[in-house]
């Protein structure tokens, strides 16, 4: 039996903006053959596409854990579709430094170590938990927030002139 989460994460999948965005080319959930055989909710995983740059992906996979979808910020990091695994810090995208990319999308430790492999970011229920300034941050989770206002934020992020690939 489904979740009440899990029911309304599902519903915003079959939104008309997810699916456009899909339609797009701009993000879609990932493969079956990209994902663990064990897979199962409230971990969803998603590709982001990316702008064009040398020796980089042009779409980066992310395992997404939805538990409490739309109550709270789901926490996401970056994933190995061939592997099957988070990526480790030293091969995430890459920002100009100092830039809004190389913020959200931190490679080092942040948190005494427990950041790995969480954004740094007001849609991520890590870095959330920590900072209640952020409760006042836009854009800013809210119970109104979908899973496509999360990938649109990501999306614009892989597409501005910040990012400098892997």
């Amino acid at each position: 039996m489904e979740k009440p989460d899990q029911r309304l994460f599902e519903a915003d999948l079959q939104s008309a903006e997810f699916r456009i965005g899909v339609a797009n080319g701009q993000w879609g959930l990932a493969e079956q053959d990209k994902i663990p055989p064990d897979a199962a909710w409230p971990n969803v995983y998603i590709w982001i596409a990316a702008a064009s740059r040398p020796n980089a992906p042009d779409r980066f996979y992310i395992r997404l854990n939805a538990a409490g979808y739309r109550s709270v910020p789901p926490t996401s990091s970056f994933w190995d579709p061939e592997k099957k695994a988070p990526v480790e810090l030293a091969r995430w995208p890459k920002g100009k430094p100092d830039s809004r990319f190389a913020k959200v999308f931190r490679t080092d430790t942040w948190q005494n170590g427990k950041g790995d492999g969480a954004f740094y970011h007001p849609y991520d229920r890590v870095p959330v938990a920590d900072h209640p300034g952020w409760t006042s941050a836009v854009p800013k989770w809210t119970d109104k927030t979908t899973i496509v206002n999360y990938l649109e934020e990501f999306h614009a992020l892989f597409r501005s002139g910040d990012y400098v690939g892997v």
